[in-house]
């Protein structure tokens, strides 16, 4: 019964361990190259995916009079904060918006992806914590500034909404700029984003709007320490057969 049960142990030990040790190597091949998020032309952003540190942002829609606009302007930066990382995203259009340019829509994801440039796998390691929408203007120009950033992590318009982030101006019932934060749950790796945006007041212009996405660290073993861990038990097991 003993000899039994140390073969079952051991098998299941090293059956573990062979798994681990495969997610480890796989988690460690490079991910499929991307180019780097440059400050660009919003048109090379529609055809081009790009990547910032452990962030992929891919175009996927996106609507308005003016959104052909070769001189309409992208960047996407990150900032390293001790409480974690952010990632913004801000489009600049090629002039300021105003009430006769009408509804501008944009769709495009973010996910998190292994960073080549980096020892770690950001799959294991960083998750999405918050996000929250922003515009700039000029001046006494902030009214009747819209922008709505609706998140989801199934699909657009799927049915798991995260949340919507509004930064409105005061005199059409807004707070301003920023909007509110909305927290993302855990274990979302990839946020489909629709922003929204007008001017529905002829005193009002908008200059850009800005996404900005706040990530944690999470722990995870290193494979390394569950491997001494099974290795450990497996020997335990072939000492207890061997008695």
């Amino acid at each position: 019964m003993i000899t039994n049960i140390s073969r079952q142990l051991t098998t299941g030990a090293l059956a573990i361990a062979g798994s681990v040790a495969a997610f480890g190597f796989a988690g460690a091949a490079p991910v499929q190259a991307q180019e780097e998020c440059l400050p660009q032309s919003f048109n090379n952003f529609k055809t081009n995916p790009c990547r910032k540190g452990d962030k992929l942002f891919t175009h996927i829609n996106s609507s308005g009079i003016g959104i052909n606009d070769p001189a309409n302007f992208l960047t996407i930066t990150e900032t390293v904060l001790p409480l974690g990382d952010l990632h913004t995203f801000t489009f600049t259009p090629a002039t300021p918006l105003l009430s006769s340019s009408g509804t501008y829509v944009i769709d495009y994801t973010i996910e998190i992806i292994d960073d080549p440039d980096t020892p770690d796998n950001e799959l294991l390691t960083k998750m999405f914590e918050a996000f929250s929408a922003g515009y700039t203007t000029t001046g006494q120009t902030d009214s009747g500034v819209s922008l709505n950033k609706t998140v989801w992590s199934d699909a657009f318009g799927g049915s798991s909404l995260v949340g919507t982030s509004e930064a409105k101006s005061l005199d059409i019932g807004g707070i301003g700029s920023p909007g509110l934060t909305v927290q993302v749950d855990p274990n979302i790796l990839k946020l489909y984003v629709r922003d929204t945006f007008f001017v529905s007041s002829v005193n009002g212009s908008l200059n850009s709007i800005t996404n900005d996405f706040r990530q944690k660290s999470i722990g995870v073993p290193e494979p390394s320490a569950i491997l001494g861990i099974l290795a450990v038990a497996g020997a335990g097991a072939f000492a207890r057969r061997k008695s």
